[in-house]
C-alpha cells in the first residue's frame, strides 16, 4: 500500500502552494489525492502551505498531521512544521534560507539551495520547482510524462509561455541532479 502525506510550505509567493497543486494534478493520474491549501493574511510574505495526501486507498483525511514529507522553502516554515516529520519520513530544505544546524528528529534531512540555485538560472521564482524535482527524485510519485504534460497545462500553452515552461521543466530538471548528487 503507498500512502504519502505530504506537508508543502513557504512564505507566500515563494511557489508552496503550487507545488502543492502540481504534485497533486500529477498524482491524480495513478492515485487518489486530497489537496488542503491554507492561506489568508499570510499570502505574500508569511507562512502559506498545503497539505497533500497521495494513495491507493481511501483517504480518511485532507489534513497532515504527520508528514512522511516536508517540503520546507523558508526559516519560518522550517520552525513552524519541522516537528511534523514522521518517524522515516523525508524532509527537504530549502538551504539558501534555512538555517537548520540540528539532525531531524525522526527522518532524513535534504538541504537543496533552490534559491541561490533558481537565481543562477536568473529567476528565483523556479526554486519551488526544482524543489519538486528532488522530491520526485526521492520518492518517484510522479510519472515523467504525466509531469511534463501537467506543467504545460498548468503554464499554458500559449507562444508567450513556451519560455516560461522550459524554464521550469529545466529548475525541474536542475532539482532531480541535486537530489541524485546527495543520493
Amino acid at each position: 500500500m503507498m500512502e504519502e502525506r505530504i506537508l508543502i510550505a513557504g512564505a507566500g509567493g515563494q511557489g508552496a502552494l503550487t507545488i502543492g497543486k502540481f504534485v497533486a494534478r500529477v498524482g491524480m493520474e495513478k492515485h487518489r489525492v486530497t489537496y488542503f491549501p491554507s492561506y489568508g493574511a499570510e499570502v505574500r510574505g508569511g507562512t502559506a502551505h498545503c497539505h497533500v495526501v497521495m494513495s491507493d486507498t481511501e483517504i480518511a483525511s485532507p489534513v497532515v498531521e504527520r508528514a512522511t514529507v516536508l517540503v520546507l522553502m523558508n526559516q519560518m516554515s522550517y520552525d513552524r512544521f519541522a516537528e511534523r516529520l514522521d518517524e522515516g519520513g523525508l524532509m527537504l530544505l530549502n538551504s539558501s534560507m534555512i538555517d537548520a544546524d540540528g539532525a531531524t528528529p525522526r527522518g532524513r534531512t535534504v538541504r537543496i539551495p533552490a534559491t541561490q540555485l533558481a537565481g543562477e538560472m536568473g529567476d528565483i521564482r523556479v526554486a519551488n520547482m526544482i524543489l519538486t524535482g528532488a522530491l520526485n527524485h526521492f520518492k518517484r510519485i510522479m510519472d515523467d510524462e504525466a509531469l511534463l504534460r501537467v506543467m504545460q497545462e498548468m503554464l499554458g500553452k500559449e507562444p508567450s509561455k513556451v519560455k516560461l515552461f522550459d524554464l521550469n521543466k529545466t529548475a525541474f530538471r536542475i532539482g532531480a541532479e541535486q537530489a541524485a548528487k546527495l543520493g
